[in-house]
């Protein structure tokens, strides 16, 4: 009879503590409030829950280090279109040669050419598809180089860092579902 209480008692205590740790989850998140989270050299940003048809993004700016002074060339993005599609995307300078298009070179691989969309006052956009093929390829990156060239035609190839990146993308990901549905909070 004792032992049964017991079994009963620890059963409903955690039943109760998980109960607790799920309500938690959902009544504490604020759908009001945007945020930023930097893992290393990546970034999480995420605007706020109310704020429709815009997702989280996942970034990193491209540093030259090769002048002695860090300077920003490039930024790498990841981000969720409105159609639910995830792109991989990078902003280069005003200045690059737009028919040669950007290379993304990850370790030993050939590199991988994609070519400019648009320009902008920001500079000019170059994006695919990230696709698992591709997520598993920068997973799985020891280095990379973003390589474009000017309207000099002098090729230019700028490292990019991995550090922080696997952290960042499970972050992402795990922010963008607490984003859209309540049920994704219950585990925050």
């Amino acid at each position: 009879m004792k032992t049964e209480r017991l079994i009963v008692g620890g059963v409903a205590l955690l039943v109760g503590l998980a109960a607790g740790w799920m309500i938690r989850g959902v009544a504490t998140y604020n759908i009001h409030a945007a945020s930023v989270a930097t893992y290393e050299d990546w970034r999480v940003a995420c605007p706020s829950a109310e704020t429709k048809d815009v997702f989280c993004e996942l970034s990193t700016d491209v540093i030259d280090n090769s002048q002695g002074t860090p300077n920003a060339v490039a930024r790498a993005g990841i981000t969720t279109t409105k159609d639910g599609k995830q792109m991989l995307n990078f902003m280069l300078p005003h200045g690059v040669a737009l028919e040669a298009g950007m290379g993304l070179r990850l370790g030993k691989d050939p590199v991988k050419v994609f070519q400019y969309r648009t320009c902008n006052s920001l500079g000019c956009l170059a994006e695919t598809a990230f696709d698992p093929a591709l997520a598993s390829a920068l997973s799985s990156a020891d280095d990379a180089s973003v390589m474009f060239a000017g309207l000099d035609g002098k090729r230019v190839s700028v490292p990019m860092s991995f550090k922080g990146y696997k952290q960042s993308l499970s972050a992402w990901k795990s922010a963008d579902q607490k984003r859209k549905a309540w049920f994704w909070r219950l585990w925050s």
